[in-house]
């Protein structure tokens, strides 16, 4: 007589085999090494892309993002006044800081909550900007 097992039945009974439980643990074995491999891979390019956006960034520009993130988590503040408040610190022009932000921002390393030209926009970092931000930290700003 032949009996037609459910698929939860048929589940059971293999998951009980030996043989195709060593099967199963040697395919995850396999792919958690793959997926391992993988993620060197994803490590390593952005580690990568992070030495070209640091290169593409003066050492002007390497001190306003620095200086600015660090003010940007602990208070939020429009650009506007982030640039006066960094244009004091670096003894910077007011232009030349808020271009450098401009820039900043205008890369991925900021962002405008709120619509341009409103008194009530906020600046914030994004996660570029934050990522961006421990990669110089654990480079301790060399040519910063």
């Amino acid at each position: 007589m032949n009996v037609l097992l459910t698929p939860a039945k048929f589940i059971s009974e293999q998951l009980e085999d030996p043989d195709y439980l060593k099967e199963g643990i040697a395919f995850a074995q396999e792919r958690i090494r793959e997926l391992e491999k993988d993620n060197l891979l994803l490590l390593e390019l952005l580690n990568k892309s992070m030495f070209l956006l640091f290169d593409q960034l003066n050492k002007k520009q390497r001190e306003i993002f620095f200086t600015g993130f660090r003010i940007l988590e602990k208070k939020t503040i429009s650009l506007n006044k982030l640039s006066e408040i960094i244009s004091g610190k670096l003894e910077m022009s007011f232009s030349t800081t808020k271009w450098n932000i401009t820039r900043l921002r205008d890369i991925g390393f900021f962002e405008t909550i709120g619509s341009r030209g409103n008194t009530k926009t906020i600046l914030i970092s994004t996660s570029l900007g934050k990522t961006f931000h421990s990669f110089l930290a654990q480079s301790n700003g060399k040519n910063l």
